[in-house]
């Protein structure tokens, strides 16, 4: 009889369950999640296991390796975490010192898992490649050195030097990119992030009623207003590990946060206006800020467009 083959996970979550059980309304696996969808204008009861994950995200194609090598690759990272995010939300801590380094690796691996990472690479991946061809395109002395080092023959088909400069200049053509492409970068980009982190001053903020909320882009970066920040230079970096715990890290040592509903709804409004598309919450009725400070319950009320970068 043929070996039977091991099936393969299908539904991969690019927010693990080990870390979205910890917003159920009970902490459980099996716990009540409420999720909150701003695209579709839709909430919804569900669990961890049917929440936050997209079919196939992670699948690769290479025939020499397994198709779901990364897949695998992350529940293994998550198996070791999560019982660090199971102790700190039943024991109402902040981390220890060894804890919050497995965690600055698994908030980097966070940020870069997500579908929001995938369109920012890409766009940065596009000016990269938009400022080369500029480059490359200056004169026709150094489109022919770019062909000779490509070992382009001049007359291959496309290798037109003012045809070519007018479709650069054009804009109009757009850059796509496969999933090991992504992959590659998402790991790269981990490696390169949990350094930065670990240099941060971190504290925690503890919600004793389960009020925290969290999203699909779960690790939120926040600066002044028109500025381009990044791990390096962003002044606070905002993770929420469970309905009662948020991590938040600081380039310098700061006073304990005195922790207050408005501030907890603030938080939640920061990580509503950083969400891709969802929100996952204990609660349906989570509290939030609107754009005039007013403290609100109802996510029907939530407009992004009404609040100012």
């Amino acid at each position: 009889m043929p070996q039977a083959t091991k099936t393969e996970p299908r539904a991969h979550h690019y927010v693990p369950q080990c870390w979205l059980d910890g917003f159920t309304d009970s902490g459980q696996r099996d716990g009540r999640l409420w999720v909150t969808d701003f695209n579709r204008r839709k909430q919804w009861p569900t669990t961890p296991p049917n929440a936050g994950h997209q079919r196939d995200f992670y699948r690769v194609s290479s025939p020499e390796h397994d198709p779901v090598i990364v897949e695998r690759l992350y529940s293994k990272i998550e198996d070791r975490v999560a019982p660090i995010l199971k102790a700190l939300d039943e024991e109402l801590r902040g981390p220890t010192e060894q804890e919050l380094e497995g965690l600055c690796v698994f908030m980097a691996i966070q940020w870069t898992r997500v579908p929001a990472f995938r369109p920012k690479m890409l766009s940065i991946a596009g000016k990269v490649n938009r400022a080369t061809m500029k480059k490359a395109l200056k004169s026709p002395a150094s489109w022919k050195k770019v062909l000779r080092n490509l070992n382009q023959p001049l007359d291959t088909p496309g290798a037109d030097y003012h045809k070519m400069r007018e479709f650069v200049e054009s804009e109009q053509y757009s850059l796509s990119a496969d999933t090991e492409w992504y992959v590659q970068q998402a790991i790269e980009g981990a490696q390169a992030i949990a350094p930065s982190l670990l240099k941060r001053h971190w504290q925690v903020s503890i919600s004793r009623n389960g009020s925290f909320i969290a999203s699909d882009n779960p690790v939120a970066l926040d600066g002044a207003k028109r500025q381009m920040v990044g791990f390096a230079n962003a002044p606070i970096v905002i993770f929420p590990m469970s309905r009662h715990i948020v991590l938040h890290g600081t380039l310098s040592k700061l006073s304990p946060l005195h922790l207050t509903e408005m501030l907890i709804a603030r938080l939640n409004t920061f990580m509503m206006l950083h969400a891709h598309e969802q929100v996952f919450s204990g609660r349906r009725d989570f509290c939030w800020l609107d754009n005039s400070e007013q403290y609100q319950t109802n996510w029907t009320l939530f407009d992004r467009n009404m609040f100012h970068f």
